[in-house]
């Protein structure tokens, strides 16, 4: 695939990392193994980048900076209009899609002072946020405002959207060259949606330590996750009855060391049965997959520790 746009990245190349992207179920995962801790790759490598589907941008501090305010339908344009957030009235750079007006990104780049203002945990000012606008019922299915600022996230900035046979554009005037700082509304949004999801997280981790018939794992058979790594308030976890419950975060995460999973999965003898939303992302449910009935529709994909699925 050929990108007519992508010149118009080369002034920001060394600032953001830019990513292929065109894996997994919906190719809508970045094509590098590791790629949270990828430099990002040249306007060059992308376009001659071998498969690719779309071209994404690693959001968080550490590159760009780069946050990402993801409308995804009307009800949450409503709902940010509401906060006195309304997107047609802001120029920054803008990622819209050219078969449904109501699904669109606003990128912005906070300065050092405005990133110094979000609650710091473990060190870090990264987080994610989602508001739910409308209900998971219904036409309107899915509908949400998302924020995030967060080094494991990336955002598609220009390419295709494969599962709706549309394509990324940036309108007129809100291209990369408008990329800038937010206006104060919105990023004292951000820190409102950066402080409940930190809060949330502290009294998460509080919970995991006294929930009945639980122990905490370290290491965590699944993401690695364990003490020695610092900062981290999400815990993954053992149930009295055998489940590991996998819990998601910006160092250690499941899907960002073995890709995209889906029910059934098999991870160092353990299956995935189950995905439970949270504003961090899924906490993923496993248990051993020997106890598991054989009434599949699909063979088991099986991965072991530190493998990654091309």
């Amino acid at each position: 695939m050929r990108f007519l746009e992508l010149h118009r990245l080369e002034k920001l190349q060394d600032a953001l990392a830019l990513l292929p992207v065109g894996w997994g179920s919906e190719c809508k995962g970045p094509m590098l193994k590791g790629w949270p801790d990828h430099p990002g790759d040249t306007t060059e490598q992308l376009q001659n980048f071998p498969g690719i589907r779309s071209v994404g941008a690693r959001t968080g501090a550490l590159t760009g900076p780069l946050l990402a305010f993801d409308f995804d339908g009307e009800t949450s344009i409503e709902y940010a209009c509401s906060k006195g957030l309304d997107p047609r009235s802001v120029t920054t750079w803008q990622v819209h899609r050219d078969n449904d007006p109501s699904r669109l990104k606003v990128l912005y780049r906070p300065t050092p002072d405005q990133i110094a203002r979000l609650p710091h945990l473990g060190g870090t000012p990264e987080f994610q946020g989602k508001t739910i606008t409308a209900n998971k019922e219904g036409e309107r299915k899915g509908e949400a405002l998302e924020v995030f600022f967060d080094g494991a996230r990336h955002v598609i900035i220009c390419g295709e959207h494969p599962s709706s046979g549309g394509n990324y554009f940036w309108p007129e005037g809100l291209g990369p060259e408008a990329f800038s700082a937010p206006p104060d509304n919105w990023m004292e949004y951000a820190i409102e949606v950066a402080t409940e999801t930190t809060n949330r997280k502290r009294t998460g981790a509080k919970q995991s330590t006294t929930r009945q018939g639980t122990r905490k794992l370290n290491p965590c058979p699944i993401c690695g996750r364990h003490s020695g790594s610092g900062g981290s308030s999400l815990w993954c976890a053992e149930t009295s009855d055998g489940l590991i419950l996998c819990m998601p975060g910006s160092s250690f995460r499941a899907e960002q060391r073995h890709g995209r999973l889906i029910p059934g999965d098999v991870i160092n003898d353990l299956a995935l049965v189950k995905r439970t939303p949270i504003p961090e992302g899924d906490v993923l449910t496993f248990k051993a997959h020997e106890q598991l009935t054989s009434r599949r529709s699909r063979p088991m994909r099986t991965f072991r520790w530190g493998a990654v699925r091309k």
